[in-house]
């Protein structure tokens, strides 16, 4: 359609093929004396588009539990009544598993998250009946070396004037103080070398404090003494 007028403006749809295929533009002619200017708009697309479809999900074979054996199942059939909840819970969610219950259908069915169903299907498909004993949490890395837990123990079986020390007996403070300053750690705690002595069956001596007393009996009471 061409505009007839000054001014007029008239817009519509044209058809262009590019490279073998056809694309709707929206175009507008306006009229500008006897002139018609042609205006592209904005493209609508191709004429018969091509939707692009999403290929069907693969089945995760490991968010199934393996076919099961005659004696596993009785295994965890049996492992369903025991009072440990950790062994129960994995029993209960392999044997769903395999009547074919999804992962996040067996979390509802027990009360426990998706994730947890689905490692425990894939421990089983891995350990088998293994994966239902929990695995030791691993212990606590040690504060100190062997040398170093060596070279304290000896400070402490030592007598501190062989050390050229100005007291005769130790304190938790004093055993802090004389091993950062050896070097032997850059810091340690009162409650850590505590545990240590306590670990090694070890205890600090304490000094003999004397009491005196105006009594003229107190020598002959407390250590058996004439005067």
């Amino acid at each position: 359609m061409t505009p007839k007028f000054e001014g007029e403006i008239v817009t519509y749809i044209e058809i262009k093929t590019i490279h073998g295929k056809k694309y709707k533009y929206l175009r507008k002619s306006i009229r500008e004396g006897k002139k018609v200017r042609h205006v592209t708009i904005k493209c609508l697309g191709p004429v018969e588009p091509i939707y692009k479809t999403e290929k069907a999900r693969k089945a995760n074979a490991s968010v199934y539990v393996r076919s099961l054996e005659q004696d596993e199942i009785q295994f965890l059939k049996k492992a369903t009544r025991t009072s440990n909840a950790f062994t129960r819970d994995r029993a209960k969610i392999l044997l769903l598993s395999s009547e074919g219950y999804f992962s996040h259908q067996i979390a509802e069915k027990i009360g426990c998250d998706a994730r947890k169903a689905r490692n425990a299907i894939k421990a089983f498909n891995e350990k088998g009946l293994k994966a239902l004993e929990r695995g030791k949490a691993r212990g606590a890395k040690p504060r100190f070396t062997k040398e170093q837990r060596a070279e304290m123990l000896g400070i402490v079986s030592t007598d501190p004037k062989v050390l050229g020390l100005h007291f005769t007996t130790w304190s938790l403070p004093k055993l802090q103080k004389h091993f950062i300053e050896k070097g032997i750690v850059d810091s340690i705690s009162i409650e850590s070398i505590r545990q240590l002595l306590k670990s090694e069956g070890m205890k600090i001596k304490k000094s003999k404090r004397f009491q005196y007393s105006n009594d003229p009996e107190f020598a002959k009471k407390n250590y058996g003494l004439t005067v």
